[in-house]
Formats: C-alpha cells, structure tokens, sequence
C-alpha cells in the first residue's frame, strides 16, 4: 500500500511538472507581428506596383538580406526586425509613402469589413500554425515563414 501512494505521488509530481512547463514555456511570436512577414508583404507590393518597383541596384541589395532573413531563427525577433530594418532603409521615399498608402487602405477595408459584421481581421485558431485554416503540407508558422520568403526570393533572382 505504501508503494502505491509513493507510485501515485510521483506520477502527480510528474504531471505537475509537465502542465507547469506547458503553461509558462516560451511562445512563440504570431505570425501578425512577424517582421520578416511584414517585410517579405512589402517587397512584395512592390515587385508588383507599376510606379514604386524595386531597381535593380534595390534588388541587388535586398536579396542576400533576404536569404539571411530566411535563415534566421522565427523566435529572434530582434534579428529579424533588425533585418528588416536594413531591407526598409534601401526603399526610396516614395516607395515608404506607397506602402504607407497601401498600409492604410488594407486597415481601412479591415475595418469596413469588421463594421459589416463580416469576419474579423485576425485570422482563427490554427490559421497560418498549420490547422485546419493552414495550406496544405504547412506544419509551424515558421515553415510557412520560410515559405513565403523562399518563393520571394525567387521571384526577386527572376526579376533581377
């Protein structure tokens, strides 16, 4: 009987630890707030604008900045700003002042969506983390991540 209890014990203790660990370990960063998202989003607005595309020189610059963003761990969001940063700072005024533009366009049909009643301008639970909402084959945010910067930095050696 004294075994049992002792048996039962740990297993609590164990199970103790376990949840513990599961509530407190560290998270990782939404997608929303990912800056290498953000960046990739903007490069990518304008490889398509007519007036505001990226030069040659930009392209030149932006690619291996690119291909170490892709590299860098999702969870080092200071890398990742600090990359971004640099990838912002080779855009031109005018092309700051389009993605502005186009920034607060997205905001403003977000929020005439929301004031309809349509669905909201965050996405669901499992939406980009490879639920149910993911695309096929896509398994953490930060595949989906490396996905979207790989298919741009091809589109960018295809461009340049």
């Amino acid at each position: 009987m004294k075994r049992v209890l002792i048996v039962a014990g740990l297993i609590l203790v164990v199970a103790a630890g376990v949840l513990t660990y599961a509530q407190f370990r560290p998270r990782p960063a939404p997608a929303r707030g990912d800056p290498a998202v953000a960046v990739a989003v903007a490069v990518g607005a304008l490889l398509r604008s007519e007036a505001h595309r990226l030069s040659g020189e930009q392209v030149a610059a932006v690619l291996p900045l690119l291909r170490v963003l892709r590299d860098t761990d999702p969870n080092d969001l200071e890398a990742s700003r600090a990359l971004a940063e640099e990838i912002t700072r080779t855009f031109t005024a005018e092309q700051r002042a389009e993605l502005a533009r186009l920034r607060e366009e997205a905001r403003a049909r977000r929020e005439d969506r929301q004031a309809r009643g349509g669905r909201p301008a965050a996405p669901g639970p499992g939406v980009g983390l490879g639920g149910a909402g993911a695309p096929p084959g896509v398994r953490s945010r930060a595949e989906l991540r490396r996905r979207l910067l790989d298919r741009l930095i091809r589109r960018l050696e295809e461009a340049g």
